[in-house]
């Protein structure tokens, strides 16, 4: 009897969560969450202002999206339901969470700042100065030091997460853009330079650089490698992450830009711009494996991927 009930049980247990992605659609003022493994639309919610930088954290189940016109913060959770929505000003544009220090930081575009907030209330922690339109922002894997990839100056800004202080700067190639960590390194997009710039976390030393197609945009890894969304080329370029050589590239939508890597660690997700698709690619295999339709101008500035908690 007792065995019998324990299979009946283990029978009943839902299955462990796949990954979900959070597509800003900007043109069509709204924000879908895809269920990857299905490869289906759950549900499209209006988001009006042009949504386009995102941040999932898979650990709360919560993903914060940004209007890039009106600067709203806009609360989803994986059902699709606006939690909350709060004004953070004109400017305000990437952002990155950590749901376990419970912070959230956002990139001041046109005040040429970084801010704290607090995940609970949204108060503002810090706020310290950056270069010259700051884009996109990460977190180093401890969750230590945060950047911002200044555009307008050619740069990386490092801070202290918890502070705020500034511990360095480091130079990048033309108009960085997108940020990601990687293996102890922050890389960014030079889009007018068609290239990635990698810098030591720890000192803010250039290490190198990568070559790309035209106008790189999103960076993200998967299988031991590394993949770049090339705006102007409609491919993903793949480069080796420790000889910093490009290995070859893949064709996707028109207008590629947010790239993240699925959970698995062997897929990743593509938000192609002007074909209105989200590509998944095979990692190991550089292959395409899945296009999905989404509305009118997905863009997903951000870590829009996790699992499903």
């Amino acid at each position: 009897m007792i065995r019998a009930a324990l299979a009946a049980v283990l029978l009943a247990a839902p299955a462990c969560a796949g990954d979900i992605a959070f597509v800003t659609s900007q043109n069509a003022d709204s924000v879908s969450i895809v269920d990857l493994d299905r490869g289906t639309v759950r549900a499209t919610v209006p988001v009006p202002g042009a949504p386009a930088p995102v941040a999932y954290d898979a650990g709360s189940g919560r993903a914060y999206v940004i209007s890039a016109e009106t600067g709203m913060l806009t609360l989803l959770d994986t059902q699709g339901r606006v939690l909350r929505q709060a004004p953070l000003g004109e400017g305000a544009f990437g952002l990155a969470v950590d749901g376990q220090a419970g912070r959230i930081f956002v990139a001041d575009w046109y005040g040429a700042r970084l801010r704290c907030l607090d995940g609970a209330d949204l108060r503002e922690v810090w706020s310290a100065p950056t270069g010259r339109a700051p884009a996109g922002v990460a977190l180093s894997g401890n969750g230590r030091v945060v950047v911002t990839a200044d555009r307008d100056d050619d740069r990386l800004s490092a801070f202290d997460a918890a502070t705020g202080q500034l511990l360095w700067t480091a130079p990048t190639g033309s108009h960085p853009y997108a940020v990601a960590f990687h293996d102890g390194r922050f890389w960014t997009t030079d889009v007018q330079s068609r290239s990635v710039t990698v810098v030591d976390a720890a000192t803010g030393a250039v290490v190198g650089t990568v070559s790309t197609g035209d106008h790189p945009y999103g960076v993200a890894f998967a299988a031991g490698k590394g993949f770049v969304t090339d705006q102007y080329a409609a491919t993903v370029t793949v480069f080796d992450p420790d000889s910093l050589s490009p290995t070859g590239s893949i064709a996707v939508g028109d207008y590629p830009e947010g790239i993240v890597a699925l959970s698995d660690s062997r897929r990743l997700a593509v938000a192609n711009w002007d074909t209105n698709e989200l590509t998944i690619i095979d990692a190991a295999a550089e292959t395409v494996v899945d296009v999905i339709a989404v509305p009118d101008g997905p863009r997903s500035f951000g870590i829009f991927v996790g699992p499903e908690s």
